[in-house]
């Protein structure tokens, strides 16, 4: 009878468990971070940067099956009684029928293992700066659903206004996708190891695109999202619809920016004679880059013929900045755009803490495009 009882009782205890963990979770709700003020409980997208964190304390010790776990099954992130996953946020489609604008152009027409194969053969390889960075490239690509789903809700909403005010309402509508987009952009603690908007930090820096120490790109997107989540609250589909196109060029112009600083570090981490794992960690990511960058070139109707000679001039086995950088001139130019907003490389910037690298003449920056 006692085992009987166990049994029983176990399961119960570990459901209770969970729960009680699941509940013991901080919450966002009225508070700021990185200028913009969350209107809903997003705390589980913000823990998500625990899971990376963890990822990448694997991957520094060696530990792959470690980090293929956490990637997984999850880690620090509940919804319920179940774990969020990076897995999840790879593989996820869109249901039948529902048109998602910037994760359609992310996925362009793949199926939904695309991404996740790829983060899973880079840590079959154990290439840990390609899983940990595709790993990234995930949330930017759930980072899109949450966008584009906050204008359905809008656009659902607007179908009924008399029956449908849950969906635009803070805690779970329209304001809640914007709320958890900023989370998987900028998370909600400065101590996370890794964010979309540190991306966009550190290319600031290292390109000189920053005003008053903030890059460009982070100002932007922060507007942005405020503007969504005020369009989001107010049911303006309209004004949804126009940001959203921009939160689109600023992706685009963070790929740009992270190609030309990965392949001006691999070129001079080559020059400098530094160790092969500094060389491949730069090699890697300029893939990373890649992985979105094409779709959001191809997405804003940039010539295949200019993205596939950007793909050549980038992934050359020898890099070489001062062939990528006349192919990355012309897809600015294709865009409208000017090279001031991609930057230039700042070598002392991008070598800081090399011992002796002081090259004769580093790789030639080019004039920039006004």
């Amino acid at each position: 009878m006692r085992s009987r009882v166990s049994f029983v009782v176990l399961p119960i205890f570990a459901a209770l468990f969970l729960w009680t963990t699941a509940q013991g979770q901080n919450t966002t709700l009225g508070t700021r971070f990185d200028g913009y003020s969350y209107a809903s409980n997003v705390i589980g997208y913000v823990n998500m940067t625990m899971d990376y964190c963890d990822i990448q304390a694997a991957i520094t010790a060696g530990n792959f099956s470690a980090a293929l776990g956490i990637y997984t099954t999850g880690k620090n992130s509940w919804n319920g009684l179940t774990r969020r996953t990076f897995y999840r946020f790879a593989s996820f489609t869109p249901g039948a029928g529902v048109v998602e604008p910037l994760h359609d152009a992310l996925a362009m027409g793949r199926n939904a293992s695309w991404l996740d194969s790829m983060i899973k053969d880079a840590i079959a390889k154990r290439n840990g700066p390609l899983a940990a960075g595709l790993i990234q490239v995930a949330v930017l690509k759930y980072f899109f659903h949450e966008v584009d789903e906050g204008f359905t809700n809008v656009a659902t909403y607007l179908n009924d206004t008399a029956n449908n005010g849950i969906l635009i309402s803070d805690a779970t509508g329209a304001p809640h996708n914007v709320d958890e987009a900023f989370a998987l952009w900028a998370g909600g603690s400065p101590s996370a190891c890794t964010t979309l908007s540190s991306w966009a930090a550190q290319l600031g820096a290292d390109l000189e695109t920053t005003f008053v120490g903030r890059s460009y790109i982070n100002s932007a997107m922060t507007l942005a999202l405020n503007e969504l989540q005020a369009a989001a609250r107010k049911g303006n589909a309209v004004s949804y619809n126009d940001t959203r196109a921009m939160v689109q060029r600023y992706i685009t112009l963070l790929g740009l920016q992270g190609v030309m600083r990965s392949v001006y570090r691999a070129e001079v981490a080559v020059a400098c004679k530094r160790p092969a794992a500094q060389i491949a960690e730069a090699q890697a990511f300029i893939a990373v880059h890649l992985t979105y960058l094409e779709p959001m070139l191809l997405a804003s109707n940039v010539r295949p013929a200019l993205v596939q000679d950007l793909n050549r001039a980038l992934t050359n086995s020898t890099p070489s900045y001062s062939r990528a950088l006349p192919a990355i001139r012309v897809v600015v130019s294709a865009l409208g755009r000017r090279m001031a907003e991609v930057g230039e490389p700042r070598f002392e910037v991008i070598t800081a803490g090399w011992t002796n690298c002081k090259l004769n003449s580093p790789p030639v920056v080019g004039r920039r495009l006004l």
